[in-house]
């Protein structure tokens, strides 16, 4: 069953179980997610399971609602996506048996099976996340830029898929190992951010280890992922 995960200033608030097809979120005590804050409307918007999946409508609020950066009416809302309403940033988690407050958090069912490497273990391939062999690690989500940053890149320095490059032009690249540790960087107004999405052992940045709150990215920086896998933040 999935959840939603609240934070406010980085910081997580509460994890609210998604148990009904379809929660309101507002100020007044009557909602499902009772957001106590006057940036956010009564009724601000409501979250409605369709399929496999979570659609997003805003109820006419005051302030918006606001997806990966974007003002919307009504959208998709994924695993990664951040939906901000008000000082508040509400995300997706799947598997509600996981937890904000551990080291495995909003996992995705999208990514392939394996790491860097394609299924005749040679050398990593991308993919569009609207098809394409599954044993690619990398996938983007199509949506559309949420702000207009400085073109960066990600490549692999070492590992397998040694020399492979990226260029970050989506909102959102995944990649990884799904069942070991997938992480995801998403592009939107604050910069460049980096959060992981599976996996118990933690992604490192420049040797720290990477906490619940999404870190944003510089050139230079260095990724380091399970079995030596080692990324570089570089100018496009």
């Amino acid at each position: 069953m999935a959840k939603l995960v609240i934070f406010l200033d980085d910081k997580v608030l509460k994890e609210v179980v998604l148990n009904k097809d379809r929660i309101t979120l507002g100020r007044r005590p009557h909602n499902d997610v009772v957001i106590d804050n006057l940036a956010v409307s009564g009724e601000h918007a409501v979250l409605l399971r369709e399929g496999e999946g979570y659609v997003v409508q805003d109820l006419g609020s005051t302030n918006g609602s606001y997806i990966n950066g974007k003002p919307i009416k009504r959208s998709v809302f994924n695993e990664g996506d951040s939906l901000d309403i008000g000082k508040y940033t509400l995300r997706l988690l799947l598997d509600s048996r996981q937890s904000a407050f551990s080291g495995s958090r909003f996992g995705n069912s999208r990514f392939g099976p394996t790491g860097f490497g394609n299924s005749a273990g040679g050398a990593s391939g991308f993919r569009n996340s609207r098809g394409g062999d599954t044993t690619s690690s990398f996938s983007q989500t199509q949506h559309h830029d949420a702000s207009n940053l400085p073109a960066f890149k990600i490549r692999v320095v070492s590992g397998s898929a040694a020399g492979t490059e990226l260029v970050l032009s989506k909102p959102q690249t995944t990649f990884g190992q799904h069942g070991v540790m997938v992480v995801n960087i998403q592009r939107n107004p604050r910069g460049y951010e980096l959060s992981q999405i599976e996996g118990e052992q933690r992604v490192r940045i420049n040797g720290a280890a990477l906490g619940l709150v999404p870190a944003v990215l510089s050139s230079g920086d260095v990724i380091e992922l399970t079995g030596g896998t080692r990324l570089q933040v570089l100018p496009a």
